[in-house]
């Protein structure tokens, strides 16, 4: 009787423990009794509970209820969430309306809500919007999810899609699927290190690893390997099994090892902080953490091994609920990547455009510089009658020359030397003007300045109407930008080009 009291009291213990599914309420004071599913809504302060018996939503303090787990609540359906589209790792817009997905169908009342993954990896950002959803799906609405990896195309769940199967209560994996840091993906044959640096760049970037502690937050909420949960998107950690002089068998992190712990075996070798240029980036990947489906089970990062869907949901205890497969992201999906190739589009424009604003603000620096330090030059040809060395045309009045002097141009013009005519006059001044040919060599600017800067302030107004045209995009469908561009230099970009007009109108219309 005594051992029956314990098994009761253990199972009372385990299923308090448990995540109130929720499905029979009771009201601690009077004992009113419904059934129904809470949703994640509030009103007024309290939460939206389905009442089944009265088919409404009522708000309710559920901290006055008794909650019993018992599915009786419940609509006998399972509601099919897939993650299978890369775009919805990359886009905050779209992964944001996966997150809604995955609210909307827990605040149904399903039996459970899967989530079915099968991606490369993806964006932070749109990692942190879903999981979540999901964590709220299941600690707000009551709802069982677990996530469902059935090894497709993309052959499993890595790096941000890894994270997003951690924050289910449940993985289930198939045979063929694997859970790791890096998508089998970037390491196929026939790419080069560009093309595989490009991969990485998108599905496993540098930036995920800021998301690591949050990462170990999610599998110790399921009671996962901290160390292997940060492995899947810090691509510097490295990791060992090790043992013990008992024979225990654990991970620990390489550089914190004692000296009692025997490495069995490099789990996750890692990538150097600093890493050589001529160190090809695909011979790198197998130091990274990749579980297969059973090295996954081994090591808690997947609960069972499935080899179908019906299988998994017989696990569960679901097999004959109706499957509902939840409305799609296709439309959502499509108008993103339009975004994204008009983006790819405009972006390529820019940078034509700027080569070509830089090459016309060097010619107007230029043409500027010759006109305010270019010099005139006067190249001279002598001519008339006072050309050749001459006698007789004129006399020196210096009674200390002889008068028959040969006398020159230089003599003529210069007011110190006195000439008479022939008849005895004086010479004036003014008549000693030279009398000759002059052709006169001026240096221009090869172009016309206010022609250039009229090019230059079109051209600087279609580059800024650009940037405004890839800004208004990237905002409305962050994740669409080429790997390289963000949205924060476009804008500084476009703070420059702005300025560049505004100096450049003021000058045409002063005039220089």
């Amino acid at each position: 009787m005594k051992a029956i009291r314990r098994m009761g009291l253990a199972v009372v213990l385990m299923l308090s423990a448990m995540p109130s599914w929720a499905d029979t309420f009771r009201h601690r004071t009077t004992g009113e009794t419904f059934t129904g599913f809470r949703t994640h809504k509030k009103s007024v302060g309290k939460v939206l509970v389905f009442n089944a018996d009265q088919n409404k939503l009522i708000p309710m303090d559920l901290s006055e209820y008794e909650i019993i787990r018992d599915d009786n609540g419940r609509r006998n359906t399972v509601i099919v969430v897939r993650i299978e589209q890369p775009e919805i790792l990359l886009s905050e817009t779209i992964a944001q309306e996966a997150a809604n997905i995955i609210l909307r169908s827990a605040d149904q009342g399903p039996k459970a809500v899967i989530i079915q993954i099968d991606l490369p990896g993806g964006q932070g950002a749109p990692m942190r919007l879903i999981t979540e959803a999901i964590t709220t799906a299941i600690d707000d609405a009551g709802c069982r999810v677990a996530a469902y990896l059935p090894g497709g195309p993309y052959g499993g769940a890595f790096s941000a899609a890894a994270i997003v199967a951690l924050a289910c209560e449940t993985i289930y994996i198939s045979p063929t699927a694997a859970i790791g840091a890096v998508g089998p993906m970037g390491s196929q044959g026939g790419k080069t290190d560009q093309e595989y640096l490009q991969f990485l760049e998108t599905y496993a970037p540098d930036s995920l690893a800021s998301f690591s502690v949050y990462a170990a937050t999610l599998a110790q909420r399921a009671n996962r390997p901290q160390l292997l949960a940060r492995a899947l998107v810090d691509k510097h950690l490295s990791i060992a099994e090790v043992r013990t002089p008992d024979g225990k068998i654990s991970l620990v992190e390489l550089s914190q090892r004692q000296e009692n712990q025997t490495v069995v075996r490099m789990i996750v070798e890692g990538l150097p902080q600093s890493s050589s240029s001529d160190a090809s980036p695909i011979r790198a990947v197998g130091k990274l953490l990749s579980l297969p489906s059973a090295e996954a089970i081994r090591w808690k990062m997947a609960d069972k091994q499935v080899s179908s869907f019906e299988e998994m949901i017989a696990d569960m205890g679901v097999s004959g609920a109706a499957v509902v497969n939840s409305a799609g992201l296709t439309s959502t999906i499509q108008k993103f990547s339009t975004a994204k190739r008009n983006l790819e589009q405009i972006i390529t424009k820019i940078e034509i455009e700027e080569e070509r604003v830089n090459t016309l603000e060097s010619q107007l620096a230029e043409l500027e510089k010759m006109a305010l330090t270019g010099t005139v030059t006067r190249e001279v040809t002598r001519g008339g009658q006072y050309e050749s060395y001459r006698r007789g045309r004129a006399q020196l009045r210096d009674p200390d020359r002889f008068w028959n002097r040969y006398y020159n141009e230089r003599d003529y013009i210069s007011d110190d030397i006195p000439l008479q005519d022939r008849y005895g006059r004086d010479i004036r001044p003014r008549d000693r003007g030279l009398t000759g040919r002059e052709k006169v060599t001026e240096e221009k600017p090869a172009g016309n300045i206010a022609d250039v800067r009229r090019q230059l302030i079109v051209l600087t107004a279609e580059l800024i109407a650009n940037y405004q045209q890839a800004i208004g995009l990237a905002r409305r469908w962050p994740g669409a930008l080429p790997p390289g561009v963000t949205l924060d230099t476009l804008q500084k970009n476009l703070v420059s080009a702005q300025t560049l007009l505004n100096i450049q109108q003021r000058r045409l219309t002063q005039g220089y």
